[in-house]
Parts: structure tokens; C-alpha cells; sequence
């Protein structure tokens, strides 16, 4: 599709080299590690405790190429957004420009324009993944090549999958800029964290400290389960380690 010249330059601003200083003091690879020992419900914790209600990514997005069992896998939010359009793009290659840009620790986040077909993430976009030291993939709609994908341990967070291939269907209108998935805003540098209970989404407004609290209350938690499996009481563990209740 042709578009006007005043919607090319600005589309085309989003399609090239976008890069966005991080915003934490805490050294990105120790911050990815540490939420990697963590779990979703126990941050979710902290997230009611400061009035947050809305940072999951709901029921429908899950892990279809691993079996997470306990493991969380956690990085900063690259975030891509592409929009319906069945006409070819007229473009020299937007979509190889930006995953040659996908850093180290990062995961990848897709809007799809709410496609209900088509699989926007794949066998190839995974290998450049690996080599690039990304920790995994959310897709708020379809993935594809699942089969190869699994082989490779690489985590995808989708709706579905799907033989057909959403450029096809899509225009891609850039990365690192804000996105909507569902009802949650996502930015450029949150935290995603993600288990076998599904995605949350850490503001980086509050990622350090919500990171500090969440290790605090695993501790406690851990203290509380090991007391309960030495025969203490509900009541006198949660007495015994602080907690308001289990």
C-alpha cells in the first residue's frame, strides 16, 4: 500500500534504528537473572499490595513450545506492532532491519492488529533469536512452527499456531514504541516476567522495587512452606514468619 508522504516519513521513523536508554540502575543481565528466580504469582502479590490490577496478559497467552513446569523466564520488552494490510509492502525489508536489533536478555513482544489467522513468529525469527541471546517471545495472537521451534527450547507465549505466514496479511508498522496487548500497556524496557501461569508485565517505573519486594516475599513463602512440611501448624507458621495469612 502507498501511503502519503507526511505518513511515510513518520512510519518510516518507526522502522528504523530505535534505541532507547535503559532506565534502571541495576545491571540489565543481574535484573533478568534475579526475576528469573522468581515466579508470576508472587509478584502478582506485590502488584495487589500497591493497587495493580490490570499487568497480566490473561488466560489465552501460554507457552507452546516448552514445558515451563517451575522455571519463569524473564528479559526487557522489545516491543512490535504490525497492522492489517493485504497489499505487499512496497518497503526494502523492514522486518530483517528489526530483528538484526533484537539485544541480548531481551523478550520480544508482538501486537498482530488483533489477526486471527495468521502465525507471526517462526522457525527463522527463533534461530536469530538464539544467536542475539533473547530469552523468548510473546505473541498476542499466533506463532508458527512450532514443531522446529520446540526442538530448539525456545519459549513462545501465543494464543495459537498457524501454517500461514502473517506478512501475507500484515504491514509491519514498527518497534520499540508503546503497545497494547489486550488491556495492558507495554513499553519499551518493562519487565516481562513469565511461567506456567502466563505473562505479567513490570512497569520499569516500579521494576527494581517490585524485583526487591517479590524476593522478600519468595523467602518468606519458602520459610512458611518449609515449616508446614515440618508439621507446624497453618496459623503458628504464618505467626512464625510474619505473614498475614498463607
Amino acid at each position: 500500500m502507498k501511503l502519503p508522504e507526511m505518513s511515510r516519513s513518520k512510519e518510516m521513523s518507526l522502522t528504523e534504528d530505535r534505541e532507547i536508554p535503559c532506565p534502571y540502575t541495576i545491571e540489565v543481565s543481574e535484573l533478568v537473572e534475579r526475576y528469573e528466580n522468581l515466579y508470576a504469582a508472587a509478584v502478582v502479590d506485590i502488584f495487589q499490595e500497591k493497587g495493580l490490577h490490570n499487568q497480566w496478559l490473561g488466560p489465552e497467552i501460554k507457552c507452546l513450545t516448552r514445558d515451563l513446569k517451575r522455571e519463569s523466564v524473564a528479559g526487557v520488552a522489545f516491543t512490535v506492532q504490525w497492522i492489517s494490510d493485504p497489499e505487499a509492502d512496497e518497503r526494502e525489508k523492514p522486518a530483517a532491519r528489526m530483528v538484526a536489533s533484537y539485544p541480548r536478555n531481551s523478550i520480544v513482544l508482538v501486537d498482530t492488529g488483533a489477526d486471527q489467522v495468521a502465525g507471526f513468529w517462526g522457525e527463522l525469527a527463533t534461530t536469530i533469536c538464539l544467536r542475539n541471546g533473547v530469552r523468548g517471545a510473546v505473541i498476542n495472537g499466533g506463532a508458527k512452527d512450532l514443531g522446529f521451534v520446540r526442538e530448539m527450547n525456545f519459549p513462545i507465549f501465543a494464543k495459537f499456531s498457524s501454517p500461514i505466514d502473517g506478512f501475507a496479511y500484515s504491514r509491519l508498522r514498527g518497534w520499540q514504541l508503546p503497545i497494547w496487548l489486550g488491556t495492558v500497556l507495554v513499553k519499551p524496557w518493562d519487565i516481562i516476567i513469565a511461567d506456567a501461569d502466563g505473562v505479567l508485565v513490570v512497569p520499569q517505573s516500579i521494576t527494581e522495587e517490585v524485583l526487591i519486594r517479590t524476593e522478600a516475599r519468595r523467602d518468606s513463602e519458602n520459610n512458611t512452606r518449609s515449616l508446614l512440611k515440618k508439621g507446624v501448624s497453618a496459623l503458628r507458621a504464618s505467626m512464625m514468619t510474619g505473614r498475614k495469612d498463607l
